[in-house]
């Protein structure tokens, strides 16, 4: 059974996912578009998954072929609500599992071990903001270590218009060392009194001083400023960012798994 606090979260997750984006209902699941943008996979995405049997899932298979029309990929967010029978659905179909996501929630404030750098925060607001994300974005990308591979230009350039189509409810933060601009990240309010951290980088070379910590303090002090309570933040299961997560006070809430398939 799911508690209150952790379905709390789950929506919150959704609620991200889904801004900026044309969402459309299905009679066994949501989907979320980015039409002008449809090789980004995090933006093309299938959620709310309610299909229970294989005829149900032969149903939104078939729906999602009107959706999608030729798109070559099919992009599925597994979270605790989704029917373990549809995952195996999915499994029986070669679908695999492209990302496996701990979810982590903070319900106090962050707890650093170490004092936190004297970086300067800035909202992105400008057009020249922009400018400057995108080049972060760009080392982001081509690094790949938060997404998994690196992405091209040509696909960074659609997920930067995507954070820009979201930023009316989600605020993001370039960080300023030494006068360099060195990390991003971004912070969000849902509309159940949850907050969400997500989108954190810092170049390579700034590492190890507390840039990630600051900006994660930054951005739960944005969300609980503009009434958040609890604060959402997800880290790949793998990696080591859930450590940094853990020892700021965020605690393990549930996993999600991202699945997919070429031609799917």
């Amino acid at each position: 059974m799911t508690s209150e606090s952790t379905q709390a979260a789950i929506e919150m997750y959704a609620y991200h996912g889904q801004l900026g984006l044309k969402r459309t209902d299905l009679t066994y699941c949501s989907v979320v578009q980015d039409e002008a943008h449809p090789n980004v996979w995090s933006s093309n995405k299938v959620f709310a998954i309610k299909a229970q049997t294989v005829e149900q899932s032969n149903e939104l298979m078939r729906d999602l072929k009107v959706v999608f029309g030729d798109l070559s990929y099919r992009h599925f967010v597994i979270d605790p609500l989704t029917p373990e029978p549809f995952a195996a659905y999915l499994a029986l179909n070669n679908y695999v599992v492209h990302a496996t996501m701990l979810q982590m929630v903070l319900s106090g404030g962050v707890t650093s071990m170490k004092p936190l750098p004297e970086a300067r925060m800035r909202p992105v607001v400008s057009a020249a903001d922009w400018v400057e994300l995108r080049k972060l974005v760009l080392t982001d990308h081509a690094e790949g270590a938060r997404t998994s591979i690196a992405l091209g230009e040509e696909v960074t350039d659609g997920i930067v218009a995507g954070y820009q189509a979201k930023a009316d409810q989600c605020q993001f933060f370039l960080a300023e060392l030494a006068g360099e601009l060195c990390a991003y990240g971004s912070g969000t309010n849902g509309p159940n009194g949850m907050g969400m951290v997500e989108d954190l980088f810092t170049l390579p070379r700034f590492r190890g001083q507390g840039l990630a910590s600051k900006m994660i303090s930054h951005c739960v002090d944005f969300c609980r400023e503009r009434g958040a309570g609890k604060i959402l933040i997800g880290s790949h299961a793998s990696e080591l960012p859930k450590n940094l997560y853990y020892r700021l006070g965020f605690q393990p809430a549930f996993l999600t798994r991202e699945m997919h398939a070429e031609n799917g």
